[in-house]
C-alpha cells in the first residue's frame, strides 16, 4: 500500500505542478500582451513629443460656420460690416475661416429674398473683410437666379481673387468654369498645410442648369461613387487635412440626426475626409469628435448641420413660446479646431464650440452676437428671459466623443 501511494502522491503532485506553470505562463503572457499594447500607445505619444520638441512645429486655426442668407431684415442694412462686429476677434484671428454664402451674386439684378434669393457685391465683400475667406457655394440656392446667377457669382470670387495680393485671396467650391465637369475641389497651402476643399449639395430646388454645380444624389450607388472619388483624391492630393462640405437632403429645422446620415458620414471619414461640415436644416444639430486607434494623433470631426450664421428667419423673436422649432433658427455656434503639424505629423490640439445669436434690434436691423450671459445682461425685458431660456436650450444641444 506505501508503494501505490507514494506513486500516486506522486502523480498528484506532478500534475499540480504542471497546472500551476501554466497558469503562471498563462498570466505572464497575458500580462506582456497588455503591457505591450500600452507600452506601444504610450510610445507613440512619447515619440510625438519628441519630434514636436526636435522639429520645426506649425499650427493651423480654422473657423467653421453655417450659412450665410440673404432674407430682407439683412440685405436692407445700409452698412453690411455691422453684421460681423461682434465676432471680428473670432474670424479675423484664425487662420481660415468656412462658411456656406447661400444666394447668387448679380449686380444687375436688386436684392431678392426668399424664395429667389439674389445680392450684390457689396454683401459677400462685407463677409470677407469680416474674415471669411472659405466659401461653399454649392446648395438649393445656388441656381436662384439661374445661369446667369451661378456663372456670375463664380466670376466675383475669380474677379475679386484677380485685385488682391496672394495673402489676401478667398477660396470657395461647389460651381463649375464648365458645364457637366467633375467636382470642383480647392488645395488651400497655408502656414505649411495642405489642405482639400470640396463642397456638393443633395439638395436643389430646381434643376435647371444642375450641371454647373456640384450635386450628390443620395442613392446608394450615388454615394458609392462619391466614396470613390473621396478615396481618389485623397490618395492623388495626400492632403493634411481633408474638408467636405455637405449641404445634406434633410428637412429643415429638425435637430435630430438619422442613422443612415451618420452610418454615411463615418464611410466618408474612412474614405479620407477628415472634417465633414454639414449644413441645410437651419438649426444646430449635434456633432462628433471622432478619434481612432489606428491614427492616434489626428481627431477627426462631424458638424452634422451647424445652422445659420445670419439669417432673417427668426425675424420675429417668440415670447410666448422660446422653444419652438423656428426660434433654433437664430442661434447657432462657430466651430474652432486648432491643427499641428511636426515632421509631417498631424495631430488636432483643441475643438471649440461658440454660440453666438442673431439679434434684430428695435430698428429691424439683424446683428451676429457672441451668445453669453454678459449679452442677456445687456438686454431688457421681454428680451433678457427670451434669451436665457434660449441660451439654457442651446446649450443642451451637444457633441460626443466617438471611438473607431
Amino acid at each position: 500500500m506505501s508503494m501505490y501511494n507514494d506513486f500516486y502522491m506522486t502523480k498528484i503532485n506532478y500534475l499540480f505542478c504542471s497546472f500551476a506553470f501554466f497558469i503562471y505562463i498563462f498570466f505572464s503572457i497575458t500580462t506582456s500582451c497588455s503591457t505591450n499594447k500600452n507600452l506601444v500607445q504610450e510610445q507613440d505619444y512619447q515619440d510625438l513629443f519628441e519630434i514636436k520638441t526636435e522639429s520645426k512645429t506649425t499650427s493651423i486655426s480654422l473657423t467653421f460656420a453655417g450659412d450665410i442668407m440673404a432674407h430682407t431684415n439683412v440685405t436692407r442694412m445700409k452698412d453690411f460690416s455691422l453684421i460681423y462686429e461682434d465676432i471680428l476677434d473670432i474670424t479675423q484671428k484664425d487662420d481660415l475661416t468656412f462658411t456656406n454664402l447661400e444666394t447668387p451674386i448679380m449686380n444687375n439684378l436688386d436684392y431678392e429674398n426668399y424664395p429667389n434669393f439674389n445680392v450684390k457685391d457689396e454683401y459677400p465683400k462685407a463677409a470677407i473683410k469680416a474674415g471669411f475667406d472659405v466659401f461653399s457655394l454649392a446648395n438649393n440656392h445656388t441656381n436662384d437666379q439661374g445661369l446667369e446667377g451661378i456663372k456670375s457669382t463664380r466670376n466675383f470670387f475669380e474677379k475679386y481673387n484677380s485685385s488682391v495680393p496672394e495673402n489676401k485671396k478667398v477660396y470657395f467650391a461647389g460651381i463649375k468654369q464648365n458645364s457637366g465637369e467633375d467636382f470642383t475641389y480647392q488645395i488651400i497651402e497655408k502656414n505649411d498645410f495642405k489642405i482639400l476643399f470640396m463642397a456638393l449639395t443633395e439638395i436643389y430646388n430646381s434643376p435647371s442648369y444642375r450641371s454647373w454645380f456640384d450635386i450628390q444624389g443620395t442613392t446608394i450607388k450615388n454615394r458609392q461613387h462619391l466614396l470613390e472619388k473621396i478615396t481618389k483624391f485623397s490618395k492623388e492630393f495626400s492632403p493634411d487635412i481633408f474638408i467636405l462640405s455637405i449641404h445634406c437632403s434633410e428637412p429643415e429645422y429638425v435637430r435630430t440626426v438619422t442613422n443612415t446620415r451618420k452610418n454615411f458620414y463615418h464611410e466618408l471619414l474612412e474614405a479620407g475626409v477628415d472634417i465633414v461640415w454639414a449644413n441645410h436644416p437651419h438649426v444646430t444639430q449635434e456633432w462628433e469628435v471622432v478619434k481612432s486607434d489606428k491614427t492616434p494623433y489626428k481627431t477627426k470631426f462631424i458638424m452634422y448641420s451647424v445652422g445659420n450664421t445670419i439669417s432673417g428667419q427668426r425675424y420675429r423673436r417668440n415670447y410666448v413660446n422660446p422653444e419652438a422649432s423656428r426660434e433654433y433658427t437664430g442661434d447657432s455656434y462657430l466651430f474652432q479646431i486648432k491643427f499641428v503639424k511636426t515632421k509631417n505629423i498631424v495631430y488636432s490640439e483643441n475643438i471649440n464650440s461658440i454660440l453666438i445669436t442673431n439679434h434684430t434690434d428695435w430698428n429691424g436691423n439683424t446683428y451676429i452676437k457672441i451668445f453669453n450671459q454678459d449679452f442677456i445682461d445687456s438686454v431688457k425685458s421681454p428680451d433678457k428671459e427670451y434669451y436665457q431660456k434660449r441660451f439654457e436650450l442651446m446649450n443642451k444641444i451637444q457633441g460626443t466623443t466617438i471611438w473607431q
